[in-house]
Order: structure tokens, then C-alpha cells, then sequence
């Protein structure tokens, strides 16, 4: 996804309804870009067109087509309990390498656990899984994508909403919360400036 894509991705998020313009003149671009990212957007799912130059934000998009890790998810479902990665090589048609790799994201995203060991039909063991709770939910739609906008962005469009209605100003409460945008911004800022 280029960076055009993604920064409009972003700022939809954070407004849930968009328009064309107000994209252009918010994030200073042309409209040659806009078009072009928007019908990306569209493409994908993550915008829907509710009427002339309007769009709706979707955060919840159907990923389309079976791949590899469709197959290795729809595996580990059918498994009894507890796999090996031999096993999800076999019925996933994959190569170990790749599954040990996707299995280190599973642990890390806690949607595999460990389950043990067994012995092989030789003098070995193999280790043994299991889907957690989490996991469970997962492998009934492993192609649902949800999209998760940056918070530092979220802060600031939050903070411009907040200016810009003019309620900073007006009200106490919209101002402590001002605030609080503005901190989590440079903060934000201050880590990227460091790392």
C-alpha cells in the first residue's frame, strides 16, 4: 500500500465519514492522488461510496481468496485438539519453514499454545499445539482483517476536531482533553525523534 494510500486509510479511520475535498484540502494533496487512493481504498474494501465524492469507513475487511495461511488456520481447526507442525505441513500442502514461522506469530499473538510432545515413528519427538480461545475465534474467519489507525494520528485528528469545533475554547472538559491530545503527540513525536 503506497503512502498516500495509507495516510487516506488513516484519516478515514479517524473521521468514519469522508469526502474527496475535504481529503485534499486536509491532507494537501492533488486530486489526481486522492482519486487514485480512494479507488484503492474502495477496491480493497476499507471505503464504500455513499454518494457523490462521500465515502464511509469500513475497519472490518474481507480479505479475498484462499492462500497458504487460510490453509494452514482451516488445519489447525479440523486438528483434534492438538497438532504438530508436521501435521499442518501435510494438510496445509507447506513447507515447515514457512509454518515454524507462521507457528512463532501464532504463540506471539496468542492464538497457538503449547501442547506437549509426542513420539514420531522414528526414535524422536515432535512438538505438540493447541489453539487457545483466542485462536478458536480466529480460525472460524481467518480472513478478517481489522485495521487499527495509528494513534498519534487518531490524537491529532482528535485534536483538530477539537480546535477547530471552537469546544477547546468554550468548554473545560474539552480542553483537558485538548491537552491530553497535545501530549500524546509530542510524546509520539519525541519517540520517533529517538529511536
Amino acid at each position: 500500500m503506497s503512502n498516500i494510500t495509507e495516510m487516506i486509510r488513516n484519516f478515514a479511520a479517524a473521521n468514519t465519514t469522508i469526502r474527496k475535498k475535504q481529503v485534499r484540502e486536509s491532507l494537501g494533496l492533488t486530486t489526481k492522488q486522492v482519486d487514485a487512493a480512494v479507488d484503492n481504498l474502495v477496491e480493497q474494501g476499507y471505503l464504500k461510496r455513499i454518494g457523490y465524492g462521500a465515502y464511509l469507513f469500513n475497519d472490518y475487511v474481507q480479505k479475498t481468496g484462499p492462500d497458504i495461511n487460510d490453509k494452514i488456520w482451516k488445519a489447525m481447526k479440523v486438528s483434534n485438539g492438538s497438532f504438530s507442525v508436521s501435521e499442518i505441513v501435510r494438510l496445509a500442502e507447506s513447507t515447515a519453514s514457512y509454518v515454524y514461522k507462521r507457528f512463532r506469530m501464532y504463540r506471539a499473538d496468542d492464538y497457538i499454545k503449547n501442547a506437549g510432545t509426542r513420539k514420531t515413528h522414528g526414535s524422536g519427538w515432535e512438538k505438540l499445539y493447541r489453539l487457545t480461545k483466542k485462536g478458536k475465534e480466529k480460525s472460524n474467519n481467518p480472513n478478517l482483517e481489522v485495521f487499527t489507525p495509528d494513534p498519534l494520528i487518531m490524537a491529532a485528528v482528535n485534536l483538530n476536531r477539537l480546535i477547530c469545533s471552537g469546544l477547546a475554547v468554550r468548554d473545560p472538559d474539552a480542553a483537558k482533553q485538548a491537552l491530553g491530545f497535545i501530549e500524546e503527540i509530542k510524546n509520539g513525536l519525541e519517540d520517533g525523534a529517538t529511536s
